[in-house]
């Protein structure tokens, strides 16, 4: 299977928000309390007597066309050369452009490390030709893994098997959106009902960057700041090291 093709397929009609996923993912990549790298949300929309609840899987998209390397001041948000969106957290001075620019509040800031955490759909184990760890333990399937191709097929096939149920709203998110998203959803209901976007773009602000005619001083007012969050976050990630060459050396 090609690395570059390939895609996550998440379908939300059949999780069961049983968060194996969740818990997998903060014990194998040893996130902090609050920090998730993928997090499974409970939703309800309409009022009583006709409440629909909803369970949404939510993590990084890997965005084609992505914000937060856009966003980016140092490039250390960027792509791989499979375009899945990293970051390198050696370049990294968590200045949070990635987190506030995010369509999809799909970033974290983790000031316990000093870093920025995101999920980055396990590119190792892809690269050693195993699936995502959500994928591997999802107790229902609800969470597919394959070449992009397949992963639309699947989910086209089951978009139309949902409106035939009577989901008529039933929607494969990421095909086209921004581009095309590395991990598309399927969705039972309109994506505003899940909390997404029904058309994401990137901000505005980010659009229209290029054209500031003042860059010289922002970068100037700008690079200050950044250079006091730098340090703060340099210190943190040497007091990590050190605390983990203590601990060795017990």
């Amino acid at each position: 299977m090609s690395y570059e093709n390939t895609a996550m397929l998440v379908d939300e009609s059949l999780c069961t928000g049983c968060n194996a996923c969740t818990v997998v993912c903060k014990q194998l990549y040893e996130l902090p309390y609050g920090i998730f790298r993928t997090k499974i949300n409970r939703i309800s929309s309409g009022s009583y007597p006709v409440v629909k609840d909803y369970f949404d899987k939510r993590a990084c998209f890997h965005c084609t066309d992505a914000a937060c390397v856009k966003a980016c001041p140092t490039g250390a948000c960027q792509k791989d050369e499979n375009g899945l969106t990293m970051i390198n957290s050696s370049l990294c001075i968590t200045c949070n452009w990635c987190v506030t620019n995010c369509p999809f509040d799909a970033v974290q800031p983790n000031r316990t490390n000093g870093v920025i955490e995101k999920c980055t759909l396990c590119s190792g184990r892809i690269k050693a030709d195993k699936e995502p760890f959500c994928a591997e333990v999802c107790t229902t399937r609800a969470v597919k893994f394959g070449t992009r191709r397949e992963m639309l097929k699947l989910g086209r096939k089951r978009v139309g098997e949902l409106k035939d149920q009577g989901y008529t709203n039933a929607y494969i998110y990421g095909e086209q959106e921004l581009n095309g998203l590395k991990v598309l959803t399927v969705l039972t209901d309109k994506p505003e009902n899940y909390n997404l976007p029904s058309n994401p773009k990137i901000p505005m602000s980010l659009q229209v960057w290029k054209y500031i005619p003042f860059k010289p001083l922002m970068f100037a007012v700008g690079g200050l700041a950044l250079s006091f969050n730098a340090i703060h976050t340099r210190k943190i990630k040497n007091l990590q090291e050190k605390n983990k060459k203590d601990k060795g050396g017990k």
